[in-house]
């Protein structure tokens, strides 16, 4: 929540309802349409859309949405290749009593 905080944008009270708002909109949709969603990513959208209405795309800190984007998509590969392991693992352990 840190990196989503303060560190996208500066941000005050009704921006943090907006945003809020939004990504419970996000959830609900997503939840109705039956899509699996992230909270991390409901949240991200209506951070950036917050400080966009703001008119200063100088205010948004792009490298702090650049590691966002970057963790998402390495998510996906890191879980399957530690999943990938443990399955391995757990096919080769030693039988006893065989």
């Amino acid at each position: 929540m840190r990196s989503l905080g303060n560190r996208i944008t500066k941000h005050s009270p009704t921006h943090r309802h907006s945003m809020e708002l939004g990504a419970a909109i996000t959830v609900l949709l997503a939840s109705l349409l039956g899509l699996p969603v992230s909270m991390t990513q409901c949240i991200t959208g209506p951070v950036l859309g917050a400080a966009l209405v703001n008119m200063d795309l100088k205010s948004i800190n792009w490298k702090q949405l650049a590691k966002i984007f970057l963790d998402w998509v390495l998510t996906l590969p890191c879980a399957g290749l530690i999943c990938g392991i443990i399955m391995g693992m757990a096919l080769n352990v030693p039988q006893w009593g065989r």
